[in-house]
């Protein structure tokens, strides 16, 4: 095997700069390190270069441990996935049974936390696993029949970690060490469950423009797990065979999502099958506050890599799935198939105009873009495409037929399917979405008034076109189509009944009920801090 390959990889690397944060490389067989590699250093401020065990923040690759946690507590007979998780933390007010077993898979429905946080604004800071249980007892609805979608959701994986402490009176952090990490000899790793505790060889976070951009909250389960790549071979080795723990926890953690209706799903628990090139594989993404990374494997040639990086600019699925390809001796940037430039060029009118996504009540607007000179020629002729919605972006048309915009971490794209659009990220578990036609943004002003959530009791007020939500949130609220209007990452739309539904950062119709005239928000939301 050529490990030139894997240096030459990060020698080419664009976005790492001398004296800049960076990213560590392990490539792995057998439940051994075969090679590891780094670029960057794990401190701008003091110079500290990465090396094979210095650690990182992994994120949601941290997913696939929590669940395996769980596993470990089923096969004890100390619960079964089948449980109503409100059996264990009774405080939760759902209205319906979710499971434990639709929590680690995404299918139970449950508003994202990350969303509430946004809603709420309890600083990141205090969200330890108390303040989060706050936070999230008072959820009373699910965004769909838990079973019968996916979406993605780290709520249920804080609830997994709640499970853990209700049922053996330890935290997450300790029943992991004790029942995964000292069996499998990984002494560096850990659930950092109190982020104000220095970590020896911990890599600080960085951001895409260099600034620091450490991981703030406490709370674990769906992420928060430190390590390092020269840590995770033996983790790479259970993957492999299920070696130390066993392998009917390991064929439970691979076991595919099956939805109420019949489809079988790539996600499993905490951890996504997927291919690589001709290969099947299994892995897992993370990104959080200055890390990202990328942990997969490959069964038929027993490969496991690993990329963790400090750097938000960087792209680890990118790169691990390239260095995967170019181990195992395929193409190390395989493309689809070519497409007819000139068909998707004449293609390119039916996708200029305004499209609504009906699962997430996201939006977007299409609409011709200056091209290379800078020249805007108010044409459909030609030329870039410029993206408007939560995120501006400009695309442009490549050899495969699907419209690109380039980004630091992971491309974005786009492509016309049968009158909808596919709107997809290369590597990302959770897309692509599916837009459809819509109208254009009305005439109509911002709506005036004030509403109250009943969940998190937070009043959303709209006064003269701003929307204040909780205890931070401000941003501008500006028409947008499908008669929604649009405030920062938020949707908003008007029920038949005055109620206002937000949508966005995994919160679907989160429903706010309207109060009367003259409303105003006062002191903080009770029982968040």
């Amino acid at each position: 095997m050529d490990f030139e390959q894997v240096e030459r990889a990060l020698d080419a690397l664009p976005g790492l700069r001398p004296g800049g944060p960076g990213l560590a490389v392990g490539v792995y067989a057998d439940g051994k390190v075969l090679h590891t590699a780094a670029r960057g250093v794990a401190s701008v401020e003091f110079g500290v270069p990465i090396d094979s065990r210095t650690r990182f923040d992994i994120a949601s690759i941290s997913k696939q441990f929590t669940a395996a946690c769980l596993l470990l507590l089923a096969r004890d007979g100390r619960l079964s996935l089948s449980d109503d998780v409100r059996e264990h933390v009774p405080e939760l007010r759902l209205g319906v049974p979710v499971t434990l077993d639709q929590c680690l898979r995404h299918t139970g429905g449950l508003p994202e936390w990350y969303g509430l946080q946004a809603v709420t604004g309890v600083p990141f800071t205090l969200m330890d696993e108390e303040r989060l249980m706050k936070l999230v007892a008072g959820m009373r609805r699910t965004t769909f029949e838990p079973g019968t979608r996916f979406s993605y959701s780290n709520t249920g994986y804080v609830l997994a970690a709640v499970v853990v402490r209700r049922l053996t009176g330890r935290s997450l952090a300790d029943f992991a060490r004790e029942r995964l990490f000292e069996p499998l000899g990984m002494d560096d790793t850990v659930f950092r469950d109190d982020a104000s505790v220095p970590l020896p060889r911990m890599a600080y976070g960085y951001d895409g423009a260099g600034a620091r951009a450490d991981t703030q909250e406490s709370a674990v389960g769906d992420g928060g797990l430190v390590t390092g790549v020269a840590d995770l071979a033996p983790w790479l080795g259970f993957l492999a065979d299920g070696r130390v723990l066993g392998a009917d926890v390991r064929g439970a953690l691979l076991e595919r999502t099956t939805l109420a209706d019949g489809a079988v799903l790539r996600y499993a628990r905490g951890i996504c099958h997927l291919t690589v090139g001709e290969l099947a594989g299994y892995g897992h993404a993370g990104g959080m506050h200055g890390y990202v990374g990328n942990l997969l494997h490959l069964p038929e040639p027993g490969l496991g890599v690993a990329v963790l990086t400090n750097h938000s600019g960087l792209d680890p699925v990118g790169l691990s799935l390239g260095l995967a390809r170019a181990l195992t001796g395929q193409d190390p940037a395989p493309r689809p198939a070519p497409a007819s430039r000139a068909a998707a060029e004449a293609a390119r009118p039916a996708l200029l105009g305004h499209w609504h996504d009906p699962e997430t009540d996201a939006t977007l607007t299409l609409e011709p873009a200056a091209d290379d000179h800078g020249d805007d020629h108010g044409d459909d002729h030609g030329g870039k495409i410029s993206l408007t919605g939560a995120t501006d972006l400009e695309l442009a048309l490549d050899d495969d037929g699907r419209w690109y915009a380039q980004v630091p971490a992971g491309r974005i794209w786009i492509v016309p399917e049968d009158g909808r659009l596919l709107f997809g990220h290369d590597g990302s578990i959770r897309w692509p979405h599916v837009y459809e036609p819509c109208d254009p943004p009305g005439e109509q002003p911002a709506p005036q008034g004030a509403w109250l959530n009943d969940e998190t009791g937070v009043l959303a007020v709209i006064d003269e076109g701003t929307l204040r939500v909780g205890l931070t949130f401000q941003a501008p609220v500006v028409p947008a189509p499908a008669g929604t209007w649009r405030a920062g990452p938020f949707t908003l739309r008007l029920d038949g009944d005055g109620d206002l539904l937000l949508s966005g950062f995994g919160l679907l119709g989160l429903r706010f009920a309207a109060q009367p005239e003259g409303t105003a928000p006062v002191g903080v939301p009770p029982g968040l801090v």
